[in-house]
Order: structure tokens, then sequence, then C-alpha cells
């Protein structure tokens, strides 16, 4: 019997866990992952925060108004582990500048993406494994 309920334990416990973890990364399921766009626009603000630091910009759509975009990207942990520090992204991503993202766009058409890489009017590239996005056709990023 204590066999029996330690299995329907370790059953339930994995379920439950199983969910959370599904949960929290089912960025295929947010995200069109064999889609990638190009939006072009001016950084409003950069949050370095957990779990997932975000980039937001605004662009204008094919009518010229302005569109509010957010792009996910990866922890400040994983950021810093591929070379990106805090001051140098908060210098870099600095509001007012001119930037070049590149993601996999929302399934729902909200003007939110998966981060793949992004360029500055100056040519400074955050391609180093920032967001957990992919190029359309390309392996995870």
């Amino acid at each position: 019997m204590k066999n029996r309920l330690a299995v329907i334990a370790a059953v339930a416990f994995g379920m439950l866990m199983g969910t959370q973890l599904f949960a929290h990364h089912g960025t295929g399921i947010s995200y069109d992952m064999h889609k990638t766009v190009v939006v072009k626009g001016v950084i409003t603000k950069f949050a370095f925060q957990n779990p997932h630091s975000q980039l937001y910009f605004d662009a204008k759509d094919e009518q010229g108004n302005v569109v509010h975009w957010a792009a996910e990207m990866r922890a400040p942990g994983n950021l810093e582990a591929n070379g990106y520090t805090r001051k140098q992204l908060m210098e870099k991503l600095a509001p007012g500048a001119e930037i070049e993202v590149t993601g996999n766009p929302s399934k729902a058409g909200s003007p939110v993406m998966v981060f793949v890489k992004a360029t500055l009017a100056d040519g400074w590239c955050m391609c180093n494994d920032a967001g957990g996005g992919r190029e359309e056709g390309g392996a995870s990023n």
C-alpha cells in the first residue's frame, strides 16, 4: 500500500511540474517559430529583468501609424553568459536609438516577438544568442 501511494504521489508531482514547465516554456505555442519578421523602429525602453529581458520599440505600419512592439529576450543571466553586460545593454539599447529587430512573431498577430537579433543604426549587432528565437529555416539562435 505504501509503494502504491508513493507511486501515485510521484506521478501526480511529475504531472504538476511538467505542466508548469510546459506553461512557462511554451514559446512555440505563442510564437510562430517557423516565421521571421524584421521590424525597423525606435527604442522606447529596454528592461534588463527576470524572467525575460524585454525590448520595447515603436515602428510605423504601412499606413504610417505608430505600432508599439515588444521583443522577448533571454534572462539577464543568460545575456551576461553570452557576453553582454547590463551596462553595455543599457547604453546601447537606450530610448531613442534607431533599431532593426528580427524575431519570431506572435501567432495571434499582436506586435510581439521572440527576439532573434537586432542591429542599431551605428552597425552594432546584438546577434549572439540574445533571444531564443530562430531565423526562418534555421536552427535556434
